[in-house]
């Protein structure tokens, strides 16, 4: 699993992250040890974006005390949720503001199960989109939606997509209603490079 680790301030995440380590994950950041707030590492020059390359499973923001504001080391939390990442909330959650946001809130003892969950559940921002766009491509090319659900898992390589209702279709059919989906899922996350598709 590659993690994405933010933390609120320089050192509050270094246990976590070698309890990441320690488990076989690979741990990777926005700023190095020591450095200032601004600018990441990508853009001084010292490295790609991680969620570029090598992509990231989940990304972890520690925070070290209460406080209803980001703080300027977890300018990453917003790229990862923009590029579709889940996120994993640790440390201190009083005054969280990124409570409506995460995938998991967890104290700090609980980081390493907490990515682990994240990435083994269905992803609920993909599986609503597939499962709507499953929906309208059935009504659409066979006049019913009749118990349509989609469940999508995420990790950095690939979506895994299992579509539930779409018995009885021909072949063709099913491949054009997989087709629609996958373009949903490819709008909503574009820079995941492959997506499966399977009926369920």
């Amino acid at each position: 699993m590659d993690v994405l680790m933010l933390e609120s301030e320089s050192g509050a995440a270094d246990a976590a992250i070698r309890n990441l380590e320690d488990g076989g994950h690979r741990v990777f950041r926005c700023h190095e040890p020591g450095a200032a707030a601004f600018p990441c590492r990508a853009l001084a020059g010292e490295g790609p974006c991680p969620l570029a390359d090598p992509g990231i499973d989940v990304a972890v923001t520690f925070r070290a005390h209460p406080d209803p504001q980001p703080s300027a080391r977890e300018d990453g939390v917003a790229c990862a949720l923009r590029a579709r990442v889940p996120l994993v909330v640790a440390g201190n959650d009083i005054l969280n503001p990124y409570d409506e946001w995460a995938a998991e809130v967890v104290p700090d003892d609980d980081v390493v199960g907490a990515c682990e969950r994240v990435l083994d559940a269905p992803s609920g921002d993909h599986s609503e989109v597939a499962t709507d766009a499953l929906g309208e491509a059935l009504q659409r090319r066979a006049g019913s939606t009749g118990d349509a659900d989609a469940l999508v898992w995420r990790d950095h390589r690939r979506l895994r997509v299992s579509l539930e209702g779409a018995e009885g279709l021909d072949d063709s059919v099913r491949g054009i209603v997989a087709a629609d989906v996958a373009a949903a899922l490819r709008a909503f996350d574009p820079v995941i490079p492959k997506i499966d598709i399977a009926f369920s």
